[in-house]
């Protein structure tokens, strides 16, 4: 059990340094790095890069936080793994649904959104295990 609190902490910490980049090219106006093809921009930068008034990176930072934030308290023996199930569902869930935007959408894919999407896959697993 020990593990996979610290394999969440640690998804959830790479999931806020992922969002907290993209927030931060963003905000300060810097291109993104991007390590495949050259169309970052052309995904975080859609009318799909902001959701409920709400920009997807935020919205990012906020998910990782309550993951990291929820394996904590487990780690400290609070019950709630059944809250951090539905929290992890919902993020998978978006995550999906933007990578099939990217796919059939845009056409046009951003690494750090699908490393995102990956990691939140990861931590869903993890948490159906808990």
């Amino acid at each position: 059990m020990v593990h996979l609190i610290t394999s969440l902490i640690v998804l959830a910490f790479l999931g806020i340094a992922d969002s907290a980049y993209l927030a931060w090219t963003h905000f300060r106006k810097k291109p993104i790095v991007c390590l495949i093809g050259d169309k970052c921009e052309a995904v975080t930068e859609s009318k799909w890069g902001t959701m409920f008034g709400v920009r997807n990176e935020i919205l990012g930072i906020i998910y990782y936080i309550a993951i990291l934030v929820g394996a904590f308290l487990i780690f400290y023996n609070y019950r709630i793994e059944n809250y951090l199930l539905i929290i992890s569902g919902i993020g998978f869930a978006f995550s999906a649904f933007l990578t099939y935007i990217q796919s059939y959408v845009i056409k046009s894919y951003c690494f750090y959104c699908l490393v995102s999407a990956f990691l939140s896959l990861l931590i869903f697993l993890n948490v159906l295990i808990l």
